[in-house]
């Protein structure tokens, strides 16, 4: 080579390695290094989705903004102002919420610059379209000038909800789509969109879904003929509008001028544009549509009536999947390689990803999440088997249960109940198999880890009525309760679980697996909680068994039971099934979903950063798996739908995932006697601190014996009939007993102290030893 090839060669390697340089940090200020914030230019921005969580860090494993004890949920069109790019996906906005200002954090693919759009585009032209989607043409013509102007013509849709499920009745008979509706007909609104046209400003068309001969129909029809059932909608106020104490206006007439006035009644007062609100009912007057709406202000709940027009049922569209409500559904399966990308970035234990590769073979929609507990897996393992935390029925074998104290009782050789007639403390051996995710990575059990938001694609009636088949709530049985205007209600089941999913954004068939995990005890029997025929408690239900506290005295359904009589929230008191089941949704939803607990692993184990290791829903150690397997029934016929998975993983777990208990031995190693008797005399000698059955061998047993004597006999008997005894330290050496019989052994007093080893073996293996002190003199 020569100098000059020589000198070229280092110039191309020093310019190769700048431009390394280069990429590298770009690719930093594009993505965002760990611990970097990316400064945003700051522009103003809006809402594009339905409802957005703003959380208090950059991240959904942060908590949700809160206003006071409110989430902060930033409905579509709230205008903010984006003042930084923290990390990618990001931003940190500032903005007014119900007249305070704030600053939070929002995934930043749910805000539209507004600022970019007022500069490129020139013009924008608006017209109906007959779907939900929004589509977008952009033209670039170039002068003479050689200046460049863009027009941005935007075909944006007049629906204004979609992928809600209220269930409604026809005020009269309509043919639609060539079936005629009867009166009261049953329909489910299932999308909103603006009336247009010459005096319908204010005017919706809800869309319907209804089935007539085993076939569905949709169909968009006036909101006038349509009237929703009475329950509880979440939605919000589309501009600010005033509230009245009745619907429509009063008739007055003074009597000296028989003239008839019309006048609006009272006003409660006026809610600003984005406030949530629930709608209760409707009414019309003089053909117009009135909605019974409840709120807070002040924190005050308040009642009240408002027109059509101003308020808008909130769209059952996905948000941000961590608040435990809905979860991005990607637009096309992943390929392997992706996949592999995926479950890399994401930081998924080798341990794991066998088991989840073949899952995304079979199911390519499939999301799997990871759910970082950081927390120490023994540390974990420990907390929640301590006393109480963890229970398996009575009837499995040993393996599965501790035989802690506390937890056994080895003087009667039996395992203590915690609650009801059978249930006793799981095993640390069992939490381990329970807690470990990676025993339930198949395509059954993994339901566990299902995200509970509400997804009406899949989460169908059909699903919750095949949880409910061969009980006394499936097969479309029904109930009739008297509702709170005196009038006489009747509905199925079935339909009563869909409604409480939609308005308390909650998985039905979660609500229905509940239900059937905690009351249902067989094809035609059902538990107390239920019943309505509880002593003291007549016309109480409780069908999730909330505030069922453990009880070894069977007391759990009574104080469920008071739970449900008492106090104003959650719509209770629930005397009646309706309100049940509706309101203990909304208890389910609030105090476990919206907390962070939002799969029913996390419901049972609660390694979120809220109340670790309490708050949590059932003590049954197997629950989660139990209604996994209930959920994954359901779902036959829509395993083909983007189902998203959180799934936890801890600090320092074992290698490969802990075995199921295995084994039936019993694992009493207690003595029941312990006698020192004189070898000469034959008296019995009692020892400074006496021995009594269920002394569990944690101190020295000390016996002073007179000098007249010059050996002892020593004899000990085991509680058990499969445990066995040997005695060490005796003139013979060690005296190893037969299982179930006492052992018998002379210890020659040939010094002033001697020390005797008394050791109890189990059935099972494990040991004890008990430390006898002989003195002489």
């Amino acid at each position: 080579m020569t100098k000059d090839t020589g000198n070229r060669t280092a110039k191309l390697i020093i310019a190769k390695r700048v431009m390394i340089c280069l990429a590298v940090l770009a690719a930093v200020l594009c993505l965002g290094a760990p611990g970097f914030k990316m400064k945003a230019a700051s522009f103003d921005g809006v809402v594009n989705t339905e409802a957005l969580n703003v959380r208090t860090g950059a991240g959904t494993n942060y908590e949700v903004l809160k206003s006071g004890t409110q989430n902060v949920i930033l409905l579509k069109d709230a205008k903010v102002k984006v003042v930084e790019e923290p990390a990618s996906g990001w931003y940190k906005v500032e903005f007014t919420y119900n007249g305070t200002a704030m600053t939070g954090y929002v995934a930043s693919r749910y805000i539209t610059n507004q600022d970019a759009a007022a500069t490129t585009a020139v013009t924008a032209t608006t017209a109906p379209a007959t779907t939900a989607t929004t589509s977008t043409t952009t033209t670039t013509t170039t002068a003479s000038t050689a200046t460049t102007s863009t027009k941005t013509t935007t075909k944006s849709t007049n629906i204004l909800a979609s992928n809600i499920a209220i269930p409604a009745r026809m005020v009269k008979k309509q043919k639609v789509k060539s079936v005629t509706l009867k009166k009261n007909t049953d329909v489910k609104i299932t999308a909103v969109k603006k009336q247009t046209g010459k005096n319908k400003t204010g005017k919706y068309k809800f869309k319907i879904t209804f089935t007539k001969k085993k076939k569905t129909y949709s169909a968009y029809v006036d909101s006038s003929l349509v009237s929703i059932v009475k329950g509880l909608y979440p939605a919000y106020v589309t501009e600010k509008v005033t509230v009245y104490r009745k619907a429509g206006v009063t008739k007055s007439t003074t009597k000296a001028s028989k003239k008839t006035t019309k006048t609006q009644s009272a006003k409660l007062g006026k809610l600003s544009a984005n406030k949530k609100i629930k709608i209760i009912k409707e009414k019309t007057v003089n053909n117009k549509k009135w909605f019974y709406i409840r709120y807070k202000k002040n924190k005050k709940t308040t009642k009240g009536w408002v027109m059509e027009g101003k308020i808008m049922f909130t769209s059952g569209k996905s948000t941000d999947s961590s608040s435990g409500s809905k979860a991005a559904t990607p637009a096309v399966a992943l390929s392997d390689a992706e996949f592999e990308a995926d479950m890399k970035a994401q930081g998924f234990p080798e341990s794991y990803k066998a088991q989840l590769r073949t899952l995304h073979e079979k199911h390519p929609y499939w999301q799997f999440k990871i759910y970082k507990t950081n927390l120490d897996w023994q540390t974990a393992v420990s907390k929640e088997s301590a006393l109480g935390k963890s229970l398996v029925p009575n009837t499995r074998i040993t393996a599965w249960k501790s035989a802690e104290p506390g937890a056994y009782d080895p003087v009667n050789d039996k395992y203590i109940v915690y609650d009801g007639t059978q249930w006793v403390c799981a095993s640390r051996a069992a939490v381990e198999y329970y807690m470990d995710p990676r025993n339930f990575l198949d395509e059954k059990a993994v339901f566990m880890f299902e995200a509970l938001g509400y997804e009406p694609s899949y989460q169908t009636a059909e699903g919750v009525s095949a949880i409910l088949a061969d009980t006394l709530f499936g097969g479309g049985a029904t109930y009739t309760y008297t509702a709170d205007d005196g009038s006489s209600v009747t509905k199925t089941y079935v339909d009563t679980f869909m409604e409480a999913a939609t308005i308390n954004s909650i998985s039905p068939v979660h609500l229905a697996s509940r239900v059937k995990q905690e009351v249902v005890t067989g094809k035609i029997s059902v538990s107390n909680s239920v019943t309505g025929k509880v002593a003291g408690y007549e016309g109480i239900y409780n069908f999730y068994n909330i505030g069922a506290t453990d009880s070894a005295t069977g007391q759990a359904v009574i104080n469920g039971l008071k739970f449900a009589s008492t106090g104003t929230t959650f719509m209770r008191p629930w005397n009646n099934q309706y309100k049940a089941i509706v309101g203990g949704a909304k208890y389910i939803s609030d105090n476990y979903i919206s907390r962070g607990q939002n799969t029913i692993y996390l419901e049972r184990f609660n390694v979120t950063p809220n109340n670790t290791y309490d708050h949590q829903y059932m003590t049954n150690a197997g629950a989660a798996y139990s209604e996994a397997i209930k959920n994954y029934t359901a779902y036959q016929g829509v395993m083909d739908k983007p189902f998203v998975f959180y799934i936890p993983v801890y600090n320092n777990m074992p290698d490969t995932a802990c075995l199921m208990p295995s084994g039936n031995l019993s694992p009493n190693n207690y003595l029941k006697t312990l006698t020192v008797t004189g070898g000469a005399t034959g008296t019995a000698y009692g020892g400074a601190t006496p021995f009594a059955i269920g002394s569990d061998g944690s101190i020295d047993y000390i016996f002073t014996i007179p000098a007249t004597e010059t050996a002892v006999t020593i004899s000990a008997a085991p509680i058990n009939a499969y445990a066995t005894v040997n005695i060490t330290g005796t003139a013979a050496g060690t005296v190893n007993g037969t299982a179930g019989t006492a052992t018998t052994g002379t210890v020659n007093l040939d010094e002033p102290s001697k020390k005797v080893k008394v050791k109890v073996k189990a059935q099972d293996g494990t040991q004890r030893t008990y430390t006898i002190i002989i003195n002489r003199g």
